[in-house]
């Protein structure tokens, strides 16, 4: 990590995700982490507030979350994580979490409440990702007689998590044909009404930074992924063949679902043309109607996986044809950082801001045929692969490490307003 990493100072359906109500805190720890110096008066106590529990094989955003939550219980914090819509619908909820961390159960608001009301000053820091869970823990502090400065000791943040109102804009102009500036204005304007509230609002890259920063948020931190990259361990060109898709396939409408349905009509029966034999393997949770959909010669839907480490070994190629979307792509990151080159969209590209041929090649989705050429020259000239994997590693290694990623967690944590 750089400057990119700290500078200044997804998806899932809430009705669909209701888990039993909240206990009291002694239970909630016994029952779900460790309790080993949570009592301890020095240590810094962190209540995380997001969407669900942040697992790395879920999408949405919450790879990037699982780096932060795990980085604050690495740095010793008594760190407390509220899932407002569900504690863990995939199983173990400490599958990729630190067992240090205490997790709640899912209540939404009312958990939230309750949470309030068990006192002000409990925690040292509030950390809420994403406008929704923003938007609700304020109106709830609120309700109390509280502001978020006034229920923690020391300090605030507010994770934007992505800029929101841009992927719906992207999306509807897609589908419309059709978008205006004052409406997108009017949706950002919405969308961060609430972020004074905070001491810093975290970004996940410069170029969102410099949007909210166009609206009037001056209180703007970045704050992107921590990665390592270890080339000496991982396999070559010759090593490797076919492509890899990875991302959550888990409802309707999301950007992956709608970037594979562009990819498999549009792109891939021109490689398949050009590559006979060549597969595409698909990683992610995905729904039994989408996995039969994309049912067809040389795809294998594989759904979640514990470990896809073997897979990165094996693909010589990654693909992430995202038409829309906000934030920073983590799959991009972890195909870089595991030394598979990609194609990628324009719209990708410009969210990284990395130099071109910097791990990927860049691809305008409206030009299917540039596309799928994109991919078969990739998969089949060993310098350009070569060439792009190892700026790649080295990108990786100087925007993502984790050592100054929780550096930049601690001033986040502690450095006073």
């Amino acid at each position: 990590m750089n400057a990119k990493m700290l500078k200044g100072d997804g998806e899932d359906d809430p009705a669909a995700m209701r888990a039993p109500a909240l206990p009291g805190p002694e239970a909630a720890a016994l029952a779900t982490g460790s309790t080993a110096g949570r009592d301890d008066p020095w240590r810094l106590r962190v209540l995380y507030v997001d969407d669900s529990v942040p697992h790395i094989d879920r999408g949405s955003g919450l790879p990037r979350a699982n780096f932060i939550v795990n980085a604050l219980a690495d740095l010793g914090y008594a760190v407390t994580f509220y899932p407002v819509f569900a504690r863990d619908p995939g199983g173990d909820s400490y599958r990729d979490i630190d067992r240090s961390v205490e997790i709640l159960q899912a209540d939404e608001a009312e958990g939230f409440r309750r949470i309030v009301a068990e006192g002000a000053g409990r925690f040292d820091v509030l950390w809420v990702s994403r406008p929704h869970n923003i938007a609700m823990v304020c109106r709830e502090l609120a309700n109390a007689g509280l502001t978020p400065r006034g229920f923690v000791r020391s300090r605030v943040i507010f994770d934007s998590e992505a800029v929101f109102a841009l992927r719906d804009f992207i999306a509807a102009s897609m589908t419309n044909r059709f978008g205006t500036d004052a409406a997108l204005r009017t949706a950002i304007l919405q969308e961060t009404r609430l972020f004074a509230q905070a001491d810093r609002v975290v970004s996940v890259s410069e170029a969102e930074a410099r949007l909210l920063a166009a609206f009037g948020v001056d209180n703007v931190s970045v704050l992107g992924f921590a990665l390592g990259s270890n080339d000496d361990a991982l396999p070559g060109f010759a090593a490797r063949s076919g492509f890899l898709f990875i991302g959550s396939l888990a409802r309707e409408g999301q950007p992956n679902v709608d970037s594979l349905d562009w990819l498999l009509d549009e792109a891939w029966p021109r490689v398949r043309e050009a590559i006979p034999d060549v597969t595409l393997t698909v990683i992610g949770e995905v729904l039994p109607e989408i996995r039969d959909r994309f049912a067809r010669p040389g795809i294998s839907v594989l759904g979640r996986v514990a470990d896809p480490g073997p897979l990165f070994a094996r693909a010589r190629v990654c693909i992430a044809p995202t038409r829309f979307a906000a934030g920073i792509p983590h799959k991009v990151y972890e195909s870089v950082s595991r030394g598979v080159p990609l194609v990628v969209t324009a719209l990708l590209a410009e969210q990284i801001g990395w130099p071109a041929g910097t791990g990927y090649l860049a691809r305008d989705w409206r030009d299917a045929t540039g596309f799928a050429d994109a991919l078969c020259r990739l998969h089949d000239d060993q310098v350009l692969w070569t060439r792009l994997r190892e700026a790649g590693l080295a990108q990786i290694a100087r925007d993502c490490d984790p050592v100054l990623h929780r550096a930049a967690l601690r001033r986040l944590c502690e450095v006073r307003p």
